[in-house]
């Protein structure tokens, strides 16, 4: 069995032997890869694009409702119901009476403005005589209330997210079509096998041995789908920049493309 095992390797390491850089493609798991990070980053920038368009919205409806406050806006006294601080200002809660009906707002006022008042404090405001339930403190109308505070904050945390599981996705992808495209390989001897997950996909943690050309040695650890005995051979790809950067073969996310060397009758027809 040990037997079978060292001439799979060898052949491996002969299949492995071509002219660096080596053909690479993805297979199957790094497509699935790829696609789901394209599809993270598309959804990262339209969530935070989304995000920033309903604040330019939001901030033109104010604009608008400050130009007709300025115009047709009547003022009176609310009476403040509630002082409170969040989402990145300083907020208070009023009620206000027009012909008769009691209406409720909320607004960000000015830190100075909101330490002065406490509950039961009587607040100059403006509201518009067509729709009252637009009204707003005098001291802080629509353009003066940063909603950027929120929206920026927030399109910058979606694309964070996102992104970062994007780059998650295309880690291993990246490094292993790297190694495989211009790593060398050698044999390498595991000396240690246990079960474990990756990806909530169950499999098997291997510790190997292997040597540099100079027979300096050296230790890698990989994932594989197959348990191994201590003492297998198993191939190993390795950085010639950076030794100690390695993995298994074969690869999880891509494969070797057949080298297919011309035929020396050919070439000298040519």
């Amino acid at each position: 069995m040990l037997w079978d095992r060292l001439n799979e390797v060898r052949k491996v390491l002969c299949e492995l032997d071509q002219p660096l850089p080596r053909p690479v493609r993805l297979n199957g798991v790094g497509i699935g890869r790829l696609v789901v990070a394209l599809a993270c980053t598309v959804f990262g920038v339209g969530m935070a694009a989304s995000a920033c368009r309903v604040e330019l919205r939001r901030q033109a409806e104010n604009e608008s409702v400050v130009r007709r406050l300025t115009t047709e806006g009547q003022e009176t006294q609310a009476t403040v119901t509630h002082l409170y601080t969040g989402m990145g200002g300083y907020v208070v809660n009023y009620e206000y009476t027009v012909n008769g009906r009691t209406f409720q707002r909320g607004a960000f006022i000015a830190e100075e403005q909101w330490r002065s008042l406490e509950v039961g404090s009587p607040l100059a405001i403006r509201y518009l005589p067509s729709n009252p339930n637009d009204a707003y403190p005098d001291a802080a109308p629509p353009n003066s209330q940063n909603y950027s505070s929120i929206a920026l904050p927030m399109a910058g945390m979606i694309l964070f997210v996102t992104l970062s599981f994007a780059i998650g996705c295309l880690w291993d992808v990246v490094s292993e079509r790297r190694l495989l495209a211009r790593g060398r390989a050698v044999l390498g001897i595991v000396i240690r096998c246990k079960t474990g997950t990756r990806d909530r996909i169950s499999g098997f943690y291997l510790n190997y041995d292997f040597s540099f050309p100079g027979g300096a040695p050296c230790q890698g650890k990989g994932f594989s789908g197959s348990q191994q005995a201590e003492g297998s051979p198993v191939t190993v790809l390795y950085d010639p920049n950076n030794p100690r950067r390695s993995a298994l073969y074969p690869m999880e996310t891509v494969r070797l493309v057949p080298f297919a060397p011309v035929a020396s009758d050919s070439v000298a027809g040519r």
